[in-house]
């Protein structure tokens, strides 16, 4: 039986915390920028649904949105 140890969990919480604060700052950022560039504040809340623990989405289809949506905030 394989469990994980105290350090794999210890990472496992570390990197649900990092997700939850980026998915709030990018989310409110998000939300500031609704009326200044609706398009913008559209591709910030694509990154921000995609690094949210709490969605479900395999990791391939995270790393997609995440690329494609910075790769269009920078044009």
């Amino acid at each position: 039986m394989n469990k994980d140890s105290r350090f794999m969990k210890a990472l496992e919480t570390i990197q649900a915390i990092c997700g939850w604060i980026l998915t709030v700052s990018v989310g409110i950022l998000s939300l500031f920028l609704a009326f200044v560039s609706p398009f913008r504040a559209f591709l910030l809340a694509l990154i921000a649904i995609g690094v949210c623990p709490k969605v479900d989405l395999p990791d391939a289809i995270r790393v997609v949105v995440a690329v494609v949506a910075l790769i269009a905030l920078s044009i």
